[in-house]
């Protein structure tokens, strides 16, 4: 028998079959096949591997099913109707992939083809999956059969991209909107996945995965195939690791507190640590930035730990852009953890207190005091600049926002703490001098800069 990967074998066949999550698109769907008032177009958008095409394949079964003489709310998979739908070979119900038939005489010969009647079943279904790549034309030609199409036909269009799809033809359809996928919904479904194929999975390791699928059953899937075909006997979660090169919730955790705390050492440690264990450190910045954000939300009202969490997002969402230029993404990592330790104890430093010599050269009076050319930069200046060159670059402005500004000379100087040597560097690059500059002579007027890093 020929091999069928996992998210295939285990497809749901039916509402109360197998089918995992969006209880308010299947209590929707179901009350309106029980009541007959099936709707002639509608439209599924969501995350990818969220089930919309099997969502598709399931209503096609329920308004075609011989086991009644009317849709039925749970179709019964034994019918003929039922048997060639799930085989895929069914003459009334046709799926379309919106990338390939994307032009517009695929959409007239489409419309030509809605005139015939179904050959056995009630309905003539298309299943048009990625609806958003259809060209502007093709859809103008889609819009009148859509808005009155015959009554034996009903579209179900499917898209990842609902943004891309007119107005006119969101108008026309009964939309549903699917929702990711929770973490506990998969790691169960994996665990039930891997028992049916005769293997046992821990359940930390299921939990491994699910975070790694960010919501998405067919990528978690997926992984599970991946680690299955990696690993003999029981899967436990060193088997994830060392397969698909990521890292646990918990060391994640570890590495966000020693970066909270300002330890250079301790992050570094670890880090040193995960590349040992073979991660993927693009993965594991993505995944560390999931995580802050998760804690962003559940974080509550408190200042302090509220900057430090925006402070550890900027800097790995900066990482994450850099990792992808590098050809050692680990080094990326490594820069980011010593930039936020280093500062976030300048942040946690006492101010130094002024000397004595210093107290006297205040007070002693000048002779004929200069007359300085130097302007400060208004808090809102300063702030409309960084959020300019934010919008451009998130990179240019994570090395941007650590600088104290003032202008001198008709130039603005970039002041950075002691110790920010690399952000001083950086900011100055062609890259950066192109994003900034553009921002400076709308907001400030001017067009030169230049950095400086104050004395320790």
């Amino acid at each position: 028998m020929q091999y069928q990967a996992l998210y295939r074998k285990h497809r749901p066949l039916g509402f109360d079959s197998g089918y995992i999550g969006q209880k308010h698109i299947v209590q929707t769907l179901k009350n309106s096949l029980s009541a007959n008032r099936v709707s002639h177009a509608y439209l599924f958008s969501g995350p990818r591997g969220t089930g919309k095409t099997t969502t598709a394949k399931i209503l096609a079964k329920a308004v075609n099913c011989l086991s009644s003489d009317r849709p039925v709310a749970e179709p019964c998979n034994n019918c003929d109707s039922c048997e060639q739908i799930n085989q895929g070979n069914s003459l009334d119900v046709m799926e379309m992939d919106g990338a390939t038939n994307r032009g517009i005489e695929e959409v007239r010969d489409l419309r030509e083809r809605v005139k015939f009647s179904p050959a056995i079943s009630r309905f003539k279904v298309y299943i048009i999956d990625e609806v958003h790549m259809l060209t502007p034309e093709a859809f103008n030609a889609l819009l009148k059969t859509l808005e009155e199409p015959p009554g034996h036909v009903i579209f179900i269009l499917a898209t990842t991209e609902p943004r891309r799809v007119p107005a006119t033809i969101l108008s026309r359809c009964q939309r549903f909107e699917f929702r990711p996928l929770s973490q506990s919904q998969i790691a169960g479904h994996l665990v039930e996945v891997a028992s049916t194929n005769g293997r046992k999975i821990a359940n930390e390791a299921a939990e491994l995965m699910a975070f790694r699928a960010q919501g998405a059953m067919r990528d978690a899937l997926g992984l599970l195939e991946q680690v299955t075909s990696y690993v003999d006997g029981d899967i436990e979660p060193r088997h994830v690791w060392e397969a698909l090169g990521t890292v646990d919730q918990q060391s994640l955790t570890e590495l966000i507190e020693a970066l909270q705390e300002g330890n250079i050492a301790g992050s570094l440690e670890l880090i040193s640590r995960f590349s040992e264990m073979g991660a993927d450190f693009q993965q594991l910045l993505a995944d560390l930035l999931e995580m802050l954000r998760l804690r962003l939300i559940a974080t509550e009202q408190q200042k302090e730990g509220v900057e430090k969490l925006l402070l550890l997002v900027d800097a790995v969402a900066a990482a994450i852009q850099e990792a992808k230029r590098w050809p050692q993404p680990r080094l990326a990592a490594e820069l980011m953890a010593v930039q936020v330790c280093r500062q976030l104890q300048q942040r946690q430093a006492p101010p130094p207190q002024p000397t004595v010599v210093e107290e006297e050269k205040t007070k002693k009076p000048t002779s004929k005091p200069k007359k300085s050319t130097d302007a400060k930069v208004s808090p809102q200046q300063w702030e409309q600049l960084v959020q300019a060159v934010k919008k451009e670059s998130i990179t240019c402005y994570a090395w941007l926002k650590e600088a104290s500004p003032h202008i001198s000379q008709d130039k603005l100087v970039l002041q950075y703490p002691a110790g920010f040597s690399l952000h001083k560097d950086s900011i100055l690059k062609p890259e950066h001098r192109q994003v900034l500059v553009p921002a400076m002579k709308q907001v400030l007027g001017l067009t030169e800069y230049e950095a400086t890093v104050k004395e320790s």
